[in-house]
C-alpha cells in the first residue's frame, strides 16, 4: 500500500476471531507501511512468543495488546489494554474466561444437534485462543449446513437466534481495573461504532486512560470529534483498523493512523509497570 509509515494498533489474528497466522498478518502489515502493530484478539494474549517474533521477522514493533469484551449499562463495550504484560499475573483471569468461552461454544453446539446439526469442537481448530460465533459460523460453511457466514448468521447465531448462548462479560469497572493490572493502557475501542460516544464522560470516571480515535468505522467528524475530547479532557489517543481477514472489513494499515501517536502510550505503560 503506497503511502507514509503508520501504525496499527487493533487487528486480531487467529487466536480468536481473525482468519490470519501471525507470521502472515505481520507480512501483509508490513506491505502495508505498519511500522507498530497490537494483536489485539479477544478476551486472551495468547500467543504472544508468535506475535512477537512475527513482527521482530519483519521489521515491525510489537505491541502485546487484548481486546476485553465488557459490559456497560447492560450494553457490550469493548475494551484494549495496549502493552499489557503477557507475563503478569493478572493475565490468569483471561483464562477464566477462555474456559467460558469453551463452555458457552459446548452449549451452543448442543441447541445446534438439537436442530438436527450434528457438530464437534473439532470442527472448529482454533490455535490455542478463544472461541467466537465465527468459528462456529465458518465451520458451518464448511460442513455445508448453510453457504455463508450471513447465512449461519440469519439461520442460528444472531443474538435472537435458536443457537445463540450469550457470552460471559467483564463489568466495564472490572475491564478497566484488569487493563491496567495487567500492566496496559485502558482504551475505549471504537467508540463511535459501538454507541458509546455519550458515555465517554462516565467512562473516564470509571479510569480510562484513553479512546481509540481512528478506526475506520468513525466518519472525519467522529474522529475529530474524539480528537477534540481526548484533548480535552487529557486523554490518550489511539487507533486501529480492527481487521480481521482480508477481504472482511478494513485491512490492516488502511486506517492511516499518526505514528506518533504510540510513544504516550508506551511511556504510561512503562510508568505503570514500575
Amino acid at each position: 500500500m503506497p503511502g507514509c509509515e503508520s501504525v496499527d494498533l487493533h487487528v486480531h489474528c487467529v487466536f480468536s476471531d481473525g482468519r490470519l497466522a501471525p507470521e502472515a498478518l505481520a507480512r501483509r502489515a508490513a506491505g502495508n507501511n505498519v511500522v507498530a502493530l497490537a494483536i489485539t484478539d479477544h478476551d486472551t494474549l495468547g500467543g504472544a512468543r508468535e506475535k512477537s517474533a512475527a513482527c521482530a521477522e519483519n521489521g515491525i514493533e510489537c505491541v502485546a495488546g487484548v481486546e476485553l469484551s465488557c459490559e456497560y449499562n447492560g450494553r457490550e463495550a469493548h475494551l484494549l489494554s495496549l502493552f499489557a504484560d503477557p507475563e503478569s499475573s493478572w493475565a490468569g483471569r483471561l483464562e477464566e474466561m477462555r474456559l467460558a468461552r469453551e463452555r458457552r461454544m459446548y452449549e451452543m453446539l448442543e441447541r445446534l444437534g438439537s436442530l438436527g446439526v450434528k457438530m464437534t469442537l473439532g470442527d472448529m481448530p482454533l490455535q490455542g485462543g478463544v472461541y467466537g460465533r465465527p468459528h462456529l459460523a465458518r465451520a458451518l460453511v464448511a460442513k455445508g449446513a448453510v453457504k455463508s457466514v450471513k447465512e449461519a448468521f440469519a439461520r442460528y447465531l444472531r443474538d435472537d437466534g435458536p443457537v445463540h448462548v450469550a457470552k460471559k462479560r467483564f463489568a466495564f469497572a472490572e475491564g478497566v481495573d484488569l487493563a491496567k493490572r495487567m500492566g496496559g493502557v485502558a482504551v475505549v475501542a471504537h467508540p463511535g461504532v459501538s454507541g458509546l460516544l455519550d458515555d465517554l464522560g462516565d467512562m473516564v470516571g470509571i479510569g480510562v486512560d484513553g479512546v481509540e480515535a481512528y478506526n475506520p468505522g468513525h466518519g472525519a467528524e467522529t474522529v475529530a470529534r474524539l480528537l477534540r475530547f481526548a484533548r480535552d479532557r487529557n486523554l490518550l489517543v489511539s487507533g486501529g483498523s480492527d481487521f480481521h481477514a482480508p477481504g472482511e472489513g478494513a485491512d490492516v494499515g488502511s486506517q492511516r493512523i499518526p505514528p506518533d501517536v504510540i510513544a504516550p502510550l508506551r511511556e504510561l505503560a512503562a510508568a505503570r509497570r514500575k
